[in-house]
């Protein structure tokens, strides 16, 4: 009777957590009470944050339990070990795992996660426990492969490996960065046949560009559909952390989202966190000012599970120069120097999004994100004040000169004067706060256009970021924003699901032109196709499919020959135009071979041959929709990667994952949707079911008060740690 008693009075207090705030940890009661909608979304209410950290660890080894514990795995260095050479069964491509655990070897993960583990926070060191006690615990209930078995149990130096190769793979080789040159000492650990690491779009809107004067913001990641850069959604509510949201699988916090006082996402920037060292060699030492120098060398053996269950032992020999760590490629010795995960160390990462979410408004928001822990990302920010941000996030290393070209390339090694030690600091960086026109914006381009007017490059090191001018995407964008006087969250969304395609507004009417006058009967029925086309890449849109096959065989926008080339002092209309009518016709009649040998009419409609898939063709959870949104090409604001598939149709694999869009009224309300669904077991009823979603442009109304979720509420569990 006493524990029955007992379980009563916990449910009672997990149930009224509104109604009072205590102003300590002493006194909360343990426990919480997890809460799961109709879209495997977990709503967790606990006092304590151990508490809460323990539900979402069993809530994510739930959704997403072979994933968790082989991305755990692989952030060990043994990924290889447990699996084999190359894991075969993972979305979006398989992944060589011994190449993934040489890096992960190279760069000292697992001895650094130590590390890191013990620089943290008493409060963090409880949380992450906790957080790694409910996989552990949940674990025990799932039904594993051998494979994913033999990983358990997790501890907390496994989060901190894994929160470390999340940021190498951004810092060191994002197709944006400016630091895309440190990509190329090492094989691709995700055998990626096309270079889609990550991406973004994210507004902030104020009071002058809303129609109820409050603040609003778009959080649109676009990441490849599969392994580390796969998002969770999750809600927690309580006193002491209250965010709605998603982060990575794996993480232990919220990495964007919201709650009633603000919100953030993040977005890939240009930002140059990684510089390569070619380093001159003598005998086996390096010249550093003309001065011989011994490398730190350690030697490991990489163990690599064979078919009949052997183990075939690889042995490593591992470098370090002063620069940083070692890696030989095309007869050259390079040295990387890299922010965060190895120079100017960030293990305060995890906790900085932590207080990020508890900040009671913007002056302490902008003072957590100025500890500056987090190494990368941009920061797009709205809050209920009616505040919004754009600043130019992470870890820029203090460099002794030279410009944004200079850096990324691999520079002299052999020259001491070229290590940085050293990173800019928040307030040495571009931003834009309560601009007069009301918002701020970036979809991954340079930081100098987030708001109009444009910020002044020439306030900024040289080396701080290339002068490029914006995407297209980015530059299409912009034209929505400035083409709405005021937006509600119904023309927000409108604008979210916008296909219209900027390069085709570019460049369509001379390539018409050229076609319909060129007396070929092939290129004069691309020609017509092409006229009556709606310049969207909308499910029905006819002539999308083939406008996007042209720019494909001509190699994108780098393979066009325009008339205006992309010019910094015209940023939001260049490239424009076509100046060679014989190149323009000559990969038009390509891509119309390539319909007629596919058998396709050239008007074909763009969703009967771009789709939205998940699972395997035949199984119980495979999803086929029609698919909208095109490559980043095409310069629309919905964007998509996507590759052949067995049938000859394409599929996604990259682009809009997690988004949300949210008002800051009071209450608070907001538009979600998560992609391809919250789980990536493809048993799960919760594996692709939002694509139809998706292929109709809808969201859902995120459930947010605690009489929303009760009514939304399919499942609950109660865990009294």
């Amino acid at each position: 009777m006493k524990h029955f008693a007992r379980a009563v009075a916990v449910v009672i207090t997990l149930l009224s957590l509104s109604a009072c705030e205590p102003d300590d940890h002493a006194g909360k009661p343990r426990g919480s009470q997890t809460l799961w909608d109709s879209y495997g979304v977990p709503h967790i209410y606990a006092w304590r944050a151990d508490s809460m950290a323990y539900a979402f660890g069993r809530a994510q080894m739930r959704m997403h339990p072979e994933l968790l514990l082989r991305l755990y795995a692989q952030g060990r260095g043994r990924g290889a070990e447990y699996y084999g050479p190359v894991f075969e069964g993972g979305e979006p491509f398989p992944t060589d795992m011994v190449e993934v655990d040489t890096l992960v070897r190279t760069m000292g993960f697992p001895s650094r996660a130590s590390l890191w583990w013990q620089r943290q926070s008493p409060r963090m060191r409880e949380y992450l426990e906790a957080f790694v006690a409910g996989i552990n615990d949940q674990a025990a209930r799932e039904t594993l492969s051998p494979a994913a078995r033999a990983v358990l149990p997790v501890s907390a130096e496994d989060v901190m490996a894994h929160t470390l190769r999340i940021f190498f793979g951004y810092l060191s080789g994002s197709m944006t960065t400016g630091a895309a040159n440190c990509s190329l000492v090492y094989p691709d650990p995700v055998s990626t046949p096309v270079n889609l690491i990550g991406g973004s779009n994210g507004w902030a809107l104020g009071p002058a560009k809303t129609v109820s004067g409050n603040a609003m913001l778009l959080a649109n990641p676009h990441l490849l559909w599969g392994g580390t850069h796969t998002w969770f959604e999750a809600h927690f509510a309580s006193p002491e952390y209250s965010i709605y949201g998603a982060t990575l699988v794996g993480l232990p916090v919220m990495r964007i989202g919201f709650n009633e006082r603000l919100g953030w996402v993040h977005t890939v920037n240009s930002q140059d966190g990684c510089d390569l060292y070619e380093l001159k060699t003598s005998a086996d030492r390096y010249l550093l000012d003309g001065v011989p120098r011994d490398y730190e060398t350690r030697r490991e053996i990489l163990r690599v599970r064979q078919p009949d269950g052997s183990f075939r032992e690889q042995p490593l020999t591992l470098r370090r120069a002063v620069h940083g760590p070692v890696f030989d490629k095309d007869g050259k010795r390079y040295a990387m120097r890299i922010v965060g995960v190895d120079q100017l160390q960030t293990p305060g990462v995890l906790e900085q999004w932590w207080d990020m979410a508890q900040s009671k408004d913007f002056a302490q928001f902008r003072r957590t994100v100025g500890r500056l822990h987090n190494p990368y990302h941009n920061i797009i920010y709205a809050d209920a004040a009616r505040n919004i941000w754009a600043v130019f996030g992470g870890l820029t290393p203090r460099r002794s000169g030279g410009d944004a070209a200079f850096w990324a390339e691999p520079v002299d090694g052999g020259r001491g004067d070229l290590i940085w030690r050293d990173a800019l600091r928040l307030d040495e960086l571009p931003q834009a706060v309560n601009p007069v026109g009301g918002w701020v914006q970036n979809s991954n381009s340079v930081p100098w256009y987030m708001s109009k007017p444009a910020l002044d490059h020439g306030r900024f090191p040289a080396y701080l970021s290339p002068l490029t001018i914006p995407l297209l995407r980015e530059q299409r964008g912009i034209e929505l924003i400035e083409q709405t006087p005021r937006f509600t969250l119904d023309t927000l969304m409108r604008a979210k699901h916008d296909t219209r395609s900027l390069m085709a507004d570019r460049v369509l009417d001379p390539l018409i032109a050229f076609a319909g006058a060129s007396g070929n009967a092939d290129l004069v029925a691309a020609a017509q196709a092409l006229r009556v086309w709606d310049r969207r890449s909308d499910a029905q849109s006819r002539g999308a499919a083939l406008f996007a096959a042209w720019l494909a065989v001509s190699g994108g926008e780098e393979g066009l020959r325009f008339l205006e080339e992309p010019d910094p002092a015209k940023p939001y209309g260049t490239p424009a135009g076509l100046r060679d009518p014989e190149h323009a016709l000559t990969k038009l009649g390509e891509a119309v071979g390539l319909f007629r040998q596919a058998g396709l009419p050239l008007d074909v409609a763009y969703g009967d041959v771009y789709r939205f898939r998940r699972g395997k063709p035949g199984s119980a959870r495979y999803v086929d929709e029609p698919a909208n949104g095109a490559s980043e090409s095409l310069g629309g604001f919905r964007t998509f990667g996507y590759l052949d598939d067995q049938d000859g149709r394409l599929r996604a694999i990259f682009g809009d994952t997690f988004t949300v869009l949210v008002e800051f009224g009071n209450p608070v309300t907001a538009k979600v949707i998560n992609t391809y669904g919250n789980s990536s077991n493809p048993q799960s009823p919760y594996y692709g079911d939002q694509l139809p979603m998706a292929s109709r442009n809808q969201m859902r109304d995120a459930l947010l008060s605690r009489q929303e979720v009760e009514r939304g509420a399919v499942r609950s569990e109660v865990f009294w740690r």
